[in-house]
Formats: C-alpha cells, structure tokens, sequence
C-alpha cells in the first residue's frame, strides 16, 4: 500500500500533462496496489489493443505503466521531481 498522503499527490496529478522519454504524456491513473502509474502518450501513433481473447479489438493511444518506487524502495525521481 501506498502512503495516503503520497496517495493525494499522486492523485493530483491525473490529467496533468509530463514528459516520458522525450515524449509528451499525460497521467491517466494511479495504481495503488501495483504501486505504478500509468501514461498515455498523447502525439504518438497508436498501438492495436486486444480483447479479452487475445483478438485484435481497436487502435489506442500507447500507454506506459511507470513503478512509483526503484529498487531501494525510494520514490523514483521522475516522478519526484512531477510532485514538485
């Protein structure tokens, strides 16, 4: 589980535009129980989404799923330096 008041400020910044690899994304949800975030990038070219049975279903923004923390435990410092 997440920290409740880093909980808030990861909150805080879905819709908020960042940079993700040189690329412009945004932040489309938190993850509390994968301790992650999750990106969509909004200027690149879409990627084939499958359905539940593995079928191609429709072509999607890309998205990225980022871990909140490296592995020292410590918040990583990308999205350190988002939270401001």
């Amino acid at each position: 589980m997440i920290d409740t008041q880093l909980l808030q400020q990861l909150r805080a910044l879905i819709g908020k535009p960042v940079k993700h690899a040189g690329q412009p994304c945004r932040v489309i949800e938190v993850l509390d129980s994968e301790q992650a975030l999750v990106l969509r990038c909004e200027h690149s070219a879409t990627v084939i989404q499958g359905n539940q049975y593995g079928e191609a279903a429709r072509r999607v923004p890309q998205c990225h799923t980022l871990p909140l923390f490296d592995e020292d435990g410590e918040l990583d410092a990308v999205i350190r330096e988002w939270l401001g």
